[in-house]
């Protein structure tokens, strides 16, 4: 299987415009040097996006626990995107809500997170919980009976919850009179629906679901 993580960030390692100089020696006392053809990289969008980020949500699917023969993972938890039509497919989330000052994203400030796979019109509830030491967003995915193999677009859509604004009261003199004036020193921030996809990605990043060996 290929251990590979599916996540909302990913890199790039590209040599543009660079010159390298490779030194041979021509004779005991001499040396001359050949310059490297210059190559130029044209970069993608950055899977981001290029808007600024109002949430932030880092996604990676790992394989469940069961399982008998083939179907019985090596190792529990092992994170990778190749999965036979049977295993469970753990969906993890964690994340920030950048508009709220990078509140981690918990049920305090979540009011749904749902996967979404193609072919089941019910999304499955993600639950927050305990895993290790720390805690974070999951659901197992038992894919006995998928009828369709290959890459799977799951979609993780999380609404948030709405924050109210926060205000203080202000003594401000009118007039002759003190009076109470109220301002904001937080501004609210509405609910909004975010849509982590894994789109664009290369192929061999992508969930897949295989057929199981013939014998």
């Amino acid at each position: 299987m290929k251990r590979v993580l599916t996540t909302l960030t990913a890199g790039a390692l590209a040599l543009s415009g660079v010159a390298m100089l490779g030194v041979s020696a021509a004779s005991a006392d001499t040396t001359t040097t050949t310059a490297a053809p210059t190559t130029t990289t044209t970069l993608g969008p950055p899977i981001q996006g290029t808007n600024p980020l109002p949430v932030y949500m880092q996604v990676d699917t790992v394989v469940g626990g069961g399982g008998t023969g083939i179907l019985k993972a090596p190792i529990g938890c092992a994170m990778t995107n190749e999965f036979y039509v049977g295993q469970t497919v753990v969906f993890r989330m964690s994340g920030v809500n950048v508009a709220t000052g990078g509140t981690p994203l918990t049920p305090k400030n979540v009011k749904t997170a749902n996967v979404v796979v193609p072919g089941i019109a019910t999304p499955f509830a993600m639950n927050y919980g305990n895993h290790g030491t720390v805690a974070f967003w999951t659901y197992g995915w038992n894919t006995t009976g998928y009828p369709t193999l290959g890459v799977v677009n799951f979609q993780i859509v999380v609404t948030t919850k709405a924050v109210p604004a926060v205000t203080k009261l202000h003594r401000v003199k009118v007039g002759t009179k003190w009076v109470n004036r109220r301002y904001v020193v937080t501004p609210g921030v509405g609910s909004k629906t975010y849509t982590f996809t894994q789109t664009g990605t290369a192929t061999p990043s992508q969930l897949t679901l295989n057929a199981i060996p013939a014998a």
